[in-house]
């Protein structure tokens, strides 16, 4: 592959982190002259998100309102999306497939197919809900099973995360974990302010967001939370107390709420890396998270840890932080020095190596 652009099919989202993983991946990708052509499910992009993925150079956008698998009653969707993926792919001729969803991968491809591991209902509700989804979910999780079956490599974020799927639907393919990865501003511009910011899915119930608004009259500091407040699945409005609402913001609005943010808070019973967690950090602010495996994995030694099923103990914990500025500035700085090492471009390099080392064995086999 070190003479001709490497061509990638690779998968999206509109409506969830796996949409800024995307398009921070492509941009990484871009100095080891890969081509992506990025397909876009899950809702249209709104002219924020088409105009981002248009104006990286290494990119050709496909855009669609096809629903995901997750979404209620989507077979009619996710069958109609199969045909168009498949076209383009057939059109397009990649080096690979990059799949950040599920149910798509077709008897007929001939290149390697790998699926990452981003999340999926049954994780979800083993962690939400401590138990299995219920039957209605059967049909969704045979066709994670599948897809996952069915990849030459299934890519995780964190350790953690990845146990948790192979005792779940116990697939055999290879796996291999690769992080998340952020960029980062070269310095925190803006004087830090005595607030608290959170960030998540309001009518996701594993953003556990009502921990905090309970709690937030009681904090001697403001608490600020953005997100999307509207469900895509039923369209409707859900409202969280006692906390200042910034509604939905542009990556540029993100960075600069966090640059002023001193504290970083995150109630959530479930999160398989934490996109908004790693951006904040870069950002120079202390973390205050649930003890989740996944975020002990990445954050231990460089963030403080609550039960998230504890509101006492959560509140305990913001303040404490709250009364010691020293404190507060050490962990802060230990937050920083933790995220470089989850950089947008050692993300990058992961994923070449990776993309390389299945194509040059795929090469070898038929050689022989």
């Amino acid at each position: 592959m070190e003479d001709k652009k490497m061509k990638v099919l690779m998968t999206t989202d509109t409506v969830g982190g796996v949409w800024v993983y995307s398009l921070e991946l492509c941009r990484a990708l871009a100095q080891y002259n890969v081509q992506v052509h990025l397909v876009a499910l899950g809702g249209w992009p709104s002219p924020a998100q088409q105009i981002e993925a248009e104006t990286i150079p290494n990119v050709t956008f496909y855009k669609s309102d096809y629903k995901l698998e997750w979404m209620e009653d989507p077979w009619e969707d996710v069958e109609q999306s199969r045909k168009w993926i498949n076209s383009i792919y057939q059109t397009v001729q990649p080096d690979l497939v990059h799949l950040n969803n599920y149910a798509h991968v077709e008897e007929e491809w001939t290149t390697p197919v790998i699926t990452v591991f981003h999340s999926c209902v049954q994780t979800w509700w083993q962690a939400v809900k401590g138990k299995n989804a219920p039957q209605d979910w059967d049909r969704y999780s045979q066709i994670v099973k599948e897809s996952l079956e069915e990849s030459h490599m299934v890519v995780a974020p964190t350790e953690a995360i990845l146990k948790s799927a192979q005792d779940i639907h116990q697939f055999s393919s290879e796996t291999k974990l690769i992080h998340n990865g952020r960029v980062f501003p070269s310095e925190v511009k803006e004087p830090k302010e005595k607030f608290i910011l959170s960030m998540g899915r309001m009518w996701d119930e594993a953003k556990n967001l009502p921990l905090l608004s309970n709690m937030a009259e009681r904090l001697p500091w403001p608490v600020y939370v953005a997100g999307d407040a509207v469900n895509p699945n039923t369209g409707k409005e859900c409202s969280v107390k006692n906390v200042k609402f910034l509604g939905k913001l542009s990556p540029e609005e993100v960075e600069e709420w966090m640059q002023r943010a001193s504290i970083f808070v995150s109630p959530t019973r479930y999160e398989p890396f934490g996109l908004a967690i790693l951006e904040a950090a870069g950002n120079g602010c202390a973390l205050v998270l649930s003890q989740l495996e996944t975020l002990k994995e990445l954050w231990d030694g460089a963030a403080l840890f609550f039960d998230p099923e504890d509101e006492a103990e959560a509140e305990k914990t913001i303040i404490h932080l709250l009364e010691s500025p020293e404190f507060l500035e050490e962990l802060s700085a230990k937050a920083r020095i933790r995220a470089k090492e989850y950089s947008a471009e050692k993300m990058g390099a992961a994923y070449h190596d990776l993309y390389r080392e299945i194509l040059e064995k795929e090469q070898k086999l038929i050689s022989i």
